[in-house]
Order: C-alpha cells, then sequence, then structure tokens
C-alpha cells in the first residue's frame, strides 16, 4: 500500500489556493490573516492530520525559534499566584498571541538552579522583571547578547519599563505625615538575595534591587522634608507575601511597641499586617495605619471590606509595552518607557491625633 504523502504548508496553500506565505501567517503572524481564512486554513490542516510548522525546523530556517524568556525574582509557582504577576504576565501573553511567540518562564529562585545554570532554554530575547543585578543567571541572561527588555531595572544600555516608584513612597510617606504620625517603621520584601534584617532607614540601601532602592529613596525624601531623622525610622525586611507581612509586625513591634503606622512595599505585605494587627488586637486604622503598593484585592475580601491605602500601578500595561518593545518595535536604550502609578488613600489609614491607647 503506498503510503500517504504528509502535508505541509505549501500543500494546504495548493488546496485552498492561497499564498504559503498566508498558511504560514496564519500559525506564525496571526494577526496579518483575517479570521475567515485562518479558520478556513485550520479546518483543513485538520482534515489533513497538519498539526502545524516543525519549530526545530523554522528555527533553522530563520534563525528564530518563536519563544521569549520571562525571568523573575521568586519560584515558579509565584507566577501562579501573585496577583500583580499574573497582571505582569498577561500583558506579555496579550502580545505574544498576537505575535504567535511563546513564554518561558525562568525562576531565579529554583529548588533545581542547575536547570537554568547555562540558560539553555531556547529563546529569540529575555524580559528581565525586577532582577537582582548581580544574580548570576541575570548577569548570564546578559552575557547571551539576545534582545531583552528590563522592567522595574534601572540599565541605561538596554530598553526598559519603569514606574515613578520614588515620587510614589515620597507621596506614601507625607501622606501619613500629614495625618500626625511619626512614629513609622518599613516593610520591604528583600533588596538583596541575603536578608531578614532589622535596621534603620539611615542604612545604605545598594541598587542591588532597583524597586527597592527608589522606594526607599522616596521614603527618605518625605522623612527628610519633615525634618524626621531617619536614624529613627525601622526598617524590616521580609518575604513578598502575607506570612512575611505578618512576621514582621511582630518583629518591629518587638523592636517598638509605640509604632502607629507601617508602609509596606507591596500589597501582599500590607494585606498580612493588617491580619496580624488585627490577631494582636490593634485597630486598623486607629490604632495602626498601614500602607501598601500595588493596587490589588487580597484573596477573599468581601465587596465591603476594608480599601487599602496604596499605591496603584498597572502591571498589565507594564508587561504589554515590555513585550511590544521586544517583539514589535524595538525600544531604544537610556529612553525609558514609563508607566506612571497613582496613589490611592483608602481606609487603612487615618489620623494619628485620632489613636488612642488601647
Amino acid at each position: 500500500m503506498a503510503r500517504a504523502k504528509r502535508a505541509t504548508l505549501k500543500s494546504i496553500a495548493s488546496d485552498l489556493g492561497v499564498t504559503h506565505t498566508s498558511v504560514s501567517n496564519a500559525w506564525n503572524n496571526p494577526a496579518k490573516v483575517s479570521k475567515e481564512l485562518r479558520d478556513r486554513i485550520f479546518a483543513h490542516a485538520a482534515q489533513v492530520h497538519y498539526e502545524g510548522p516543525n519549530p526545530a525546523a523554522r528555527s533553522l530556517r530563520t534563525g528564530r525559534c518563536g519563544a521569549i524568556g520571562v525571568l523573575f525574582n521568586d519560584q515558579l509557582s509565584y507566577a501562579f499566584t501573585d496577583a500583580h504577576d499574573i497582571a505582569f504576565l498577561r500583558g506579555i501573553s496579550s502580545v505574544c498571541e498576537e505575535e504567535g511567540a511563546n513564554i518561558v518562564l525562568i525562576p531565579l529562585k529554583d529548588r533545581h538552579p542547575e536547570r537554568f545554570d547555562n540558560l539553555t532554554a531556547i529563546v529569540d530575547g529575555y524580559i528581565l522583571n525586577a532582577p537582582y543585578r548581580s544574580h548570576p543567571t541575570i548577569r548570564k541572561a546578559l552575557a547571551r547578547g539576545l534582545p531583552t527588555v528590563v522592567v522595574d531595572f534601572d540599565a541605561p544600555e538596554l530598553p526598559s519599563v519603569l514606574t515613578n516608584d520614588r515620587a510614589m513612597m515620597r507621596e506614601t510617606v507625607s501622606h501619613l505625615l500629614a495625618l500626625g504620625h511619626r512614629q513609622i517603621a518599613i516593610v520591604t520584601f528583600p533588596w538583596s538575595q541575603d536578608h531578614g534584617d532589622v535596621f534603620t532607614l539611615g542604612h545604605d540601601v545598594s541598587d542591588e534591587n532597583h524597586v527597592v532602592h527608589e522606594r526607599v529613596l522616596g521614603c527618605r525624601d518625605a522623612f527628610d522634608a519633615a525634618g524626621v531623622a531617619p536614624e529613627g525610622v525601622l526598617v524590616c525586611e521580609t518575604p513578598n507575601d502575607e506570612d512575611g507581612g505578618q512576621r514582621a509586625v511582630d518583629r518591629l513591634l518587638r523592636r517598638r511597641h509605640d509604632l502607629t503606622a507601617m508602609v509596606c512595599f507591596s500589597d501582599r505585605l500590607a494585606h498580612g499586617v493588617v491580619a496580624r494587627c488585627q490577631a494582636l488586637g490593634l485597630s486598623v486604622p486607629r490604632r495602626m495605619s498601614v500602607t501598601g503598593y500595588d493596587g490589588i484585592d487580597p484573596p477573599g475580601r468581601p465587596p465591603d471590606g476594608m480599601k487599602l491605602t496604596t499605591v496603584r500601578q498597572n502591571a498589565f500595561e507594564k508587561g504589554r509595552r515590555a513585550a511590544e518593545a521586544l517583539l514589535r518595535a524595538p525600544a531604544q536604550a537610556g529612553t525609558p518607557i514609563r508607566i506612571a502609578a497613582q496613589f490611592v488613600a483608602g481606609d487603612s489609614s487615618a489620623a494619628a491625633w485620632e489613636l488612642e491607647t488601647e
């Protein structure tokens, strides 16, 4: 029995009376083909048992594999549980879907770091999401010389997407100071790969992590303008999740029981701080004012629940613009794409003079 001839892009184009390019675009550049034509092509491909172009062959032919690597500062599961990162990845994928590109997630915290030790994942370029400058995987990614866009990372030699972190944190702390607070502490996610310290705002903070560095500077700006010495402001480093926020409350109150406000560098930290304060009988905001950063709701928050005083940033837009800069119109190095955030006063902050000893 003669063996059936395997269907190809060329044979499908011939069967349908369309160009080879149109058939190729149905898989590789779907935005360039009408929905009607794509549907015809895919229907016919199913009939002739054609499953799509061979990615290895396409890579050899074009020098591209149709995938981008997204490096981020946590474990793989974090990308699917953190509301900010979920929105960020949705923004990237919205562009990748239109461009026919795939995403390879590369966590910088991994139980099996040897998997990415040499960055053997086949990708056409990278998006580096708020990385630590000296992390070995980041250095290896940059050394490959592939097209790269950085997000929340100050690298003048690369295209970047940045948020006005310093200005927003200055506005957040100024809000609390205007409410009469002076006994204020800061809860931050780690600024380096080694973390867990409690120190003061007078401590020198490196730019190992751009986000933490800029937000610390914003806090200092506000305290300096109000004449509050940074040496009197406690800072607690903790993992960036609700449990980390809860533990930070205990560590800070052991140092200073008279605290009236906590400034958190993420909403997840702030939600943990609120939960722990309430468990300790410290009413929020009457006894303890709490602020966050990101503009996300905690899981299971009821519709009439407390609205956090926070900074709302558009993570989806950051991801979308980063992917566009990498896949569509390469952005210029040294001219960052800026996505403005917005301070939003909520229910979790109140005037210090309304606080009473309980």
